[in-house]
């Protein structure tokens, strides 16, 4: 094992983008849970690929850090460089989504069921995509809902939305409610929400949210409705404990992601909005834990003893 005895070194390269951070950071954290790390942080705006790099085996930009163990990344942008991070330094490489690229050239990829992933030495299927929530176990009263936008899946009906939403909160009265938007909302449907502001309800728009900020309202809700479109906060919300509800969203066109909420309904996981009487929208009572999972089985697939023996 490189670094500091019995410590790995892992490389996190990231693009900007909150989401595929949260990803990386889950596994991050859930393998410090399985073993000691230290971690260290690129910016895949300052890794930039060349051929020459490629043939020479450079990689400049991480120059001063110790070879790494393992070199993490989700989103497109971080696909070249980790590949050359490992031509030039070694390490294990895993990707925490569908790759663009061939999967056989990373070590590992981390890939949601409903991708369509076959079976292969080089793949995880996942319930879901990984993340960095955990269940907390602490006494939750707060409600959050959590906004997403029109996709190559789902069209978008502000007005059906905003009527889902008036509805839970008026008869939720006791209940204090966070309504989070996020990057593909609609500018018209966020000016409409930040009209529903109250006493008892807070808005919160992307743009202003601080680090940290949808981690620590995760752990204090016991409530959460997610629009149906948006896959990465359903499965978020799943992981930390919460009765979770779906918001209604047209669907464009019927696919996988789409079936995806089908499936939660038909498992009991979630409840739509159509079925909902009130309360608390479902029970969960058995938190998504994909990030600890597939700790476990990297740290199994790859023992102290094979970091020595490279």
């Amino acid at each position: 094992m490189t670094g500091q005895e019995n410590q790995a070194v892992v490389w996190q390269f990231c693009d900007g983008k909150a989401g595929h951070e949260r990803q990386s950071a889950g596994l991050i954290n859930a393998l410090r849970a399985t073993q000691k790390i230290a971690t260290f942080r690129l910016e895949t705006a300052d890794a930039h690929v060349s051929a020459f790099q490629i043939l020479r085996r450079l990689f400049p930009v991480a120059d001063k850090l110790p070879d790494p163990d393992f070199i993490l990344g989700a989103g497109r942008a971080c696909q070249l460089p980790m590949l050359l991070a490992q031509r030039a330094r070694g390490g294990r490489t895993i990707y925490l989504m569908k790759p663009a690229l061939p999967s056989r050239l990373f070590d590992l990829c981390l890939i949601p069921r409903h991708d369509g992933v076959k079976p292969h030495p080089h793949i995880i299927a996942t319930d879901g995509v990984i993340n960095n929530i955990v269940a907390s176990g602490l006494a939750k009263e707060q409600g959050l809902i959590l906004i997403g936008g029109p996709s190559s899946h789902y069209r978008w009906d502000r007005a059906s939305l905003l009527r889902q939403i008036k509805k839970i909160i008026a008869d939720t009265p006791d209940k204090e409610w966070v309504i989070a938007d996020s990057r593909r909302t609609p500018n018209t449907t966020a000016e409409s929400l930040r009209q529903l502001h109250s006493a008892s309800v807070t808005i919160m728009h992307h743009q202003n949210s601080p680090a940290g900020w949808l981690e620590d309202r995760f752990a204090k809700s016991n409530c959460i409705w997610v629009t149906g479109d948006s896959m990465s906060m359903l499965f978020e919300s799943l992981s930390c404990g919460a009765g979770v509800g779906i918001l209604d969203v047209p669907i464009k066109r019927k696919s996988r992601i789409t079936d995806v909420v089908n499936d939660l309904l038909s498992r009991g996981m979630v409840t739509s909005f159509a079925n909902w009487n009130g309360g608390l929208p479902s029970s969960n009572n058995r938190p998504f834990t994909e990030a600890a999972r597939c700790a476990s089985l990297i740290t199994s697939r790859w023992s102290n003893r094979d970091f020595e023996a490279r």
